[in-house]
């Protein structure tokens, strides 16, 4: 048994309308998810709750379930950066969470595309779903950024990095 704490607002996403991304998560990974509250318990084998606790995690981090469910693909993996670990007062975070999602998302699209990865910037925390090389380049792009690196510089280093990016 796993448990998970999904941010309240996240729970009516990870139930989805009329139960249905619940079931999706049930009968994909062959696994009980009671939500009580905001806590999700996943029962199952233990694989399939590991990836099912990924996978709800995920959700509770700002992915649409769609993206989450890459997870059940296989080496598709998640990280979630801290973001406070890069700032020290509340408006920094913002602004720091504002460098990676870039003007109208133009930076996290951009990030995306040329790392083959899907990101989320909610709340403290970065999460990329991705394959673990792609999310290793991506994840010191953004912490290039974090640092205070320029843009230019975060791309030239995801560009450099081009062959080992796994479609």
């Amino acid at each position: 048994m796993k448990e998970v704490r999904v941010p309240e607002e996240r729970v009516g996403v990870l139930i989805g309308e009329s139960g249905e991304t619940k079931k999706d998560i049930e009968e994909l990974l062959d696994i009980d998810l009671e939500i009580k509250d905001n806590l999700a318990v996943i029962k199952g084998d233990a694989l399939d709750e590991r990836t099912a606790h990924r996978v709800v995690k995920a959700i509770g981090r700002g992915f649409n379930p769609e993206k989450a469910l890459r997870l059940v693909e296989k080496d598709v993996t998640f990280h979630m950066l801290d973001i406070t670990k890069f700032a020290d007062t509340k408006n920094s975070e913002e602004r720091l969470k504002g460098r990676v999602i870039g003007r109208n998302g133009e930076t996290r699209r951009h990030l995306e595309k040329e790392g083959n990865v899907e990101i989320s910037v909610y709340g403290k925390t970065i999460g990329v779903i991705g394959y673990a090389e792609n999310i290793h380049i991506v994840t010191e792009s953004i912490k290039m950024l974090l640092k205070g690196s320029t843009h230019s510089t975060a791309y030239q280093y995801l560009e450099k990095n081009q062959e080992k990016i796994r479609r």
